[in-house]
């Protein structure tokens, strides 16, 4: 047999006939049982380490917004976010976070936009997504690839789709 044909081969078992065992038990044990199981824990840790990626995604979010309330920053001109337009921004982003599964691009920048409002941005390659939240919570999502822009309603499965569509850049 051909040696790159031979080492490409995988070995096959029919579980449903193989059985194994167990001497702490005295017992058979069908090892099609220990193969499943080891799948869901596998399903597990999978799920378990999306679960703390997107943890840890939410509170580099929560972070960012939190420093956006230092009042050193702020003045007469520069006016610091509302209380409204942080909490609208947070319960929105953190929503959409949360529907988005194994979502890690974290925003280019969180900053004020001195009117009393925050605007957020991601960026990946030529693709950009913008979310302006006002001072009174209103919400406007931009996107922009190269030269093609535009402004859609900001609400979470927009949201959620314009995260989708910049991880495919």
């Amino acid at each position: 047999m051909n040696n790159a044909v031979y080492q490409n081969r995988k070995p096959s078992v029919n579980i449903e006939y193989v059985h194994t065992f167990s001497a702490s038990e005295g017992r058979s044990v069908e090892l099609s049982k220990i193969v499943e199981q080891a799948r869901l824990e596998a399903i597990k840790l999978r799920h378990s380490a999306s679960e703390e990626k997107l943890q840890q995604s939410e509170r580099e979010l929560l972070v960012s917004l939190a420093e956006l309330d230092d009042e050193s920053d702020y003045d007469e001109e520069f006016l610091k976010p509302s209380k409204l337009a942080t909490d609208t921004t947070r319960n929105v982003l953190l929503q959409a976070y949360r529907g988005h599964t194994n979502f890690s691009l974290l925003p280019k920048f969180v900053t004020a936009d001195g009117d009393g409002g925050i605007r957020i941005q991601w960026q990946k390659e030529a693709k950009e997504l913008r979310l302006l939240c006002s001072d009174e919570g209103e919400l406007k999502l931009y996107w922009q690839n190269g030269s093609e822009y535009g402004l859609e309603n900001p609400k979470i499965t927009n949201l959620i789709t314009r995260f989708r569509w910049l991880k495919e850049a």
